[in-house]
């Protein structure tokens, strides 16, 4: 590529960048539960405590890979506990995903307008956006997916040996990061098929062997921990909530239909959630017409593969289960992309304007309205956001005047202090000098814990998360317990995040 080309693309690569972190200096970042547990055992491992368990699946006995505290550690390290930092390097892992939808929109046209096109939507991509920051194991796949598309394109239509290798290493890494995500096998099996030709066996030894070392860990967790993985799929297939065995065949469109929609606006225009995914469900089906015309059909078949591969898991999932499409989102670009610029090409350049300044504008509208508020489309409570946690923390320690203090909190899960243990340690002991004590329920098993005070603390705090996923009838209940002891005095709100000041009674 010359100079200019690089440039462009560059420019294309820090404007993505840019919007991804751009709301992270006000803290809008989503930090609860697994985000907590995340940081605290990537920081175990910094203390030289190795782990090869992951984080653990929604299928009791399932987890996924622990590449991703590994990849977690080096920002942690140099953030010293930082979940900003943190979030910072996701975001680049993230945004080296436009580098990889440029290659793959190159490989397919040979067209370097149409590659850099490509890149850019995926740039402005609102889902990409929110992915790019939100400190959960599901969102390193936001790369590793379309990277292992990258190798598969390299290996059976470019024949370039080193593509066998990224395709298996991408591939492996898909699925450390999110254990659902083995679904992909059925695509690239599907493609393999269709590229039969070009295929020998030692391509395809050596891309077994690759997909094998990349997931090493998680085989040797299996064999250590006594296959629980297995036998939690195999429950997840049994189970009448788990496979397709609850779900008529109507309940699996529409549900296929539901998902996947959202994953296409996200990437076009997520301001409606249905305008966009007809838009793109439109264009997926001028392409099948494409191919029943003759035309050119290589990327077409490929995209395909791509764009539904999540119809083979789509009755295992729910709308509680977004991340399971991570990595489709670049596909959705490059379709979109493609055919813009077949558009211009053709004549069609009102049109294909028309399309692109909408896409922009609804991406970028988005993006404003919702990052500053964290990682929206996956947060069950909405305002756990770290500029909000921080401020109820800020109130606590200057409402106490420099005196020691307790707390209790209500939390989801139920009765797990892991959030606020982690904040009052990260931010307000290095702050303030000293972190509360706690008087709530038990925290034993928990990764770590305030102390419980051995002598009388007369400043008391109750937390309230917000209280999405979090049963009313336990906010009265924790309230007529805190009642039973202290008064509480005043009450601030953080958004949603409600603390209650109390002294002892």
């Amino acid at each position: 590529m010359n100079r200019k080309i690089v440039f462009m693309l560059f420019v294309v690569f820090g404007f993505g960048y840019f919007l991804r972190v751009m709301y992270l200096p006000r803290l809008a970042l989503t930090f609860g539960y697994d985000q907590a547990r995340d940081a605290y055992v990537t920081q175990q491992i910094l203390s030289g405590d190795l782990k090869i368990l992951g984080p653990p699946a929604s299928t009791q006995g399932l987890y996924h890979g622990v590449f991703y505290y590994y990849l977690l550690a080096p920002a942690y390290f140099l953030g010293k506990g930082s979940p900003v930092v943190a979030a910072y390097w996701i975001a680049l892992v993230n945004s080296l995903t436009i580098l990889v939808v440029f290659s793959l929109g190159f490989l397919m046209t040979r067209k370097i307008g149409t590659a850099l096109l490509s890149a850019f939507l995926y740039a402005i991509s609102f889902e990409a956006t929110q992915y790019a920051v939100w400190l959960s194991n599901p969102t390193i796949a936001a790369f590793f997916v379309p990277l292992s598309y990258l190798g598969l394109w390299l290996w059976t239509k470019e024949g370039k040996g080193w593509g066998v290798i990224l395709a298996g290493v991408g591939l492996g890494l898909s699925i450390q990061a999110e254990v659902f995500l083995l679904y992909h096998i059925v695509p690239f099996t599907i493609w393999l098929l269709i590229r039969k030709e070009q295929l020998n066996f030692r391509s395809l030894v050596n891309f077994f062997v690759a997909l094998f070392f990349s997931l090493l860990t998680m085989i040797i967790a299996e064999v250590k921990f006594g296959f629980r993985g297995i036998i939690g799929a195999s429950s997840l297939f049994a189970s009448q909530e788990g496979a397709g065995v609850a779900k008529g065949l109507g309940d699996i469109l529409v549900l296929f239909f539901n998902q996947i929609g959202k994953v296409f606006a996200f990437s076009t225009y997520p301001g409606n959630v249905g305008y966009g995914g007809i838009f793109v469900i439109v264009l997926i089906a001028l392409t099948i017409a494409s191919l029943r015309k003759g035309k050119s059909d290589t990327w077409r078949l490929f995209l395909l593969c791509w764009l539904l591969s999540h119809l083979t898991v789509v009755s295992v999932g729910g709308t509680s289960t977004p991340f399971l499409l991570v990595g489709i989102g670049p596909a959705v670009c490059l379709l979109v992309g493609i055919n813009i610029s077949e558009w211009w090409e053709k004549g069609y350049r009102l049109l294909g304007l028309a399309v692109l300044l909408i896409i922009i504008f609804g991406n970028i509208s988005m993006i404003r309205k919702e990052n500053v508020r964290g990682q929206t489309i996956f947060a069950i409570q909405k305002d756990m956001i770290l500029s909000k946690q921080l401020s109820a923390i800020d109130y606590t320690y200057e409402s106490a005047k420099g005196n020691e203090f307790s707390i209790n909190s209500l939390t989801s899960p139920m009765w797990i202090n892991i959030v606020w243990t982690y904040l009052y340690n990260w931010y307000g002991e290095p702050l303030y000098g000293y972190v509360p004590y706690w008087h709530g329920r038990g925290q034993e098993g928990q990764l770590s814990s305030l102390n419980i005070s051995d002598h009388e603390v007369s400043d008391y705090y109750l937390v309230i998360e917000p209280m999405a996923g979090i049963p009313l009838r336990y906010l009265q209940e924790t309230i007529d317990i805190e009642d039973s002891y202290s008064k509480m005095i005043e009450e601030k709100y953080f958004g949603e995040i409600r603390i209650q000041k109390r002294i002892k009674q």
